[in-house]
């Protein structure tokens, strides 16, 4: 099977870096797919799940969010403002987050309510509630 480079890159780690036969991502307008020899792009990257086929055979996911993709030279880059792997997503800390997003969403009475910020903060929560609680079910298989 054919394979590319995928980096993963956040401001503060680099997430994941390896060889991969597949990635997709939530792109601003809609879900990408990325395989070997794909045509050279650069997109805006929404929050949410990104799923891959490692070379190996194994799947591996990811909350991004906020950034870039990019392909160039059988290279996928994603370069965000929020990344974190599935497996080190803390579910209950999620549940947490969701919880005060959804309250904050519904209290919006102060003048200084961003309300951009609650819906990506919410949407962030949701995105780790669901990654951590599929890695929580993979594992008791």
């Amino acid at each position: 099977m054919a394979v590319f480079h995928l980096e993963v890159v956040t401001p503060d780690a680099t997430v994941y870096k390896g060889d991969v036969s597949s990635v997709t991502a939530p792109a601003e307008d809609g879900r990408i797919g990325v395989l070997s020899g794909h045509a050279p792009l650069c997109c805006t990257i929404a929050v949410g799940e990104v799923l891959v086929r490692e070379a190996t055979g194994g799947e591996r996911r990811f909350l991004v969010g906020d950034g870039f993709l990019e392909v160039a030279r059988n290279t996928c880059r994603i370069l965000a403002a929020v990344g974190e792997a599935a497996e080190e997503i803390d579910v209950a800390r999620a549940e947490a987050a969701e919880k005060r997003a959804r309250e904050r969403l519904r209290a919006k009475r102060d003048v200084t309510f961003d309300l951009a910020r609650a819906e990506v903060a919410l949407a962030k929560a949701l995105v780790r509630v669901k990654l951590g609680r599929e890695n929580v079910r993979r594992k008791a298989r």
